[in-house]
C-alpha cells in the first residue's frame, strides 16, 4: 500500500529542496572564487556574499541556507575540501567563529585549503 504524503509534508520537502539548491549555488560561487585564488598560489580566501532565501528577508530561510551550506562543507572536507572554515560574526566586536553566522542578509567566510584542492574546485565547474 502506498504511503500517503500530506500537503504539509510535500511543502516541507519542497522548501528543503529549494534551500539545498540555494546553498549549493552559494558553495559553487565560493568554490569558483577559491579556484581563482588557488591558481594565483593562495591557499586562503575571505569571501562575502548576500545570503539567499526563498522569501526575501526571511531570517529562517537564511539561517537554514547557512546550516545546509555548513553541513555540505563539512561533508566535503573529508574528500579534499576546505581544511579550515571560519564565519565572521560581524556585530562589534567582530569575531571569527566556527559556527555559521551572518549579519542581516550578509555573510563573510574565511576558508583554507591544501595544495591538492584542484580536483575539489574543478567539481564545482561540472
Amino acid at each position: 500500500m502506498a504511503q500517503v504524503v500530506t500537503l504539509a509534508e510535500r511543502k516541507a520537502k519542497l522548501r528543503e529542496d529549494k534551500l539545498e539548491a540555494l546553498a549549493i549555488g552559494l558553495l559553487s560561487d565560493l568554490k569558483q572564487a577559491c579556484a581563482t585564488a588557488h591558481a594565483l598560489g593562495r591557499r586562503e580566501l575571505t569571501w562575502g556574499s548576500m545570503v539567499p532565501s526563498i522569501t526575501t528577508g526571511s531570517d529562517e530561510d537564511m539561517d537554514d541556507v547557512l546550516s545546509v551550506l555548513a553541513r555540505t562543507m563539512e561533508a566535503d572536507s573529508h574528500s579534499g575540501g576546505f581544511t579550515k572554515v571560519e564565519w565572521c560574526k560581524a556585530k562589534a566586536p567582530t569575531q571569527w567563529v566556527d559556527a555559521p553566522a551572518r549579519f542581516g542578509s550578509h555573510m563573510q567566510i574565511r576558508v583554507c585549503w591544501g595544495d591538492n584542492a584542484d580536483d575539489y574546485f574543478a567539481r564545482s565547474e561540472e
